[in-house]
């Protein structure tokens, strides 16, 4: 296995798959009721994936961003880091936050995630981070088993309501 810097340009297809794929495994119970392939090609076929582009794009000018693949011998992705660093001063603060992390399903629970994650916790403390952030979907346990079994704590629960499909609150009757 090598790691590989991943450039936009050259990688623009592969980063799409697997950022969509890696979100589609977080998302919402609600927007995985839609079969990945139906997801997938909603998601490639609005302006989010420009704006992904850019933004990742945007990312690399910080020197301290991890944007790599991991790559078996052939030169095939089989792991995707993607860590971004802020700054909070009057806390004394730097946050290395992953913002994206992918494991090929054929090489799941072999050991590769808690490789791939020594190698982000390595890199970030080199640049000077004292804080590690990711963030997972609800439902993706096998993500939130890896965290914690690398060491990672919850500090923040997000709640998400769907307007207009709600039961009304005592009382109400709908129209």
């Amino acid at each position: 296995m090598h790691y590989r810097r991943i450039d936009p340009q050259h990688d623009r297809r592969r980063l799409l798959e697997l950022h969509c794929e890696v979100n589609y495994a977080c998302d919402t119970s609600w927007a995985r009721e839609l079969p990945y392939a139906e997801y997938r090609e909603k998601w490639l076929s609005t302006s989010q994936t420009e704006q992904f582009l850019a933004h990742f794009a945007e990312t690399l000018n910080d020197p301290r961003t991890i944007a790599e693949w991991a790559e078996d011998e052939e030169g095939r992705p089989i792991g995707y880091i993607w860590v971004v660093f802020a700054d909070v001063p009057d806390y004394g603060l730097t946050i290395a936050e992953i913002a994206d992390f992918w494991v090929a399903p054929e090489c799941r629970r072999q050991g590769l995630g808690m490789r791939l994650l020594e190698r982000i916790e390595r890199t970030a403390t080199g640049l000077g981070a004292n804080l590690l952030r990711s963030e997972t979907g609800m439902d993706n346990t096998a993500s939130q088993s890896l965290h914690r079994k690398y060491g990672f704590e919850p500090y923040r629960v997000a709640f998400e309501k769907r307007l207009g499909t709600a039961a009304p609150s005592a009382g109400e009757e709908r129209a």
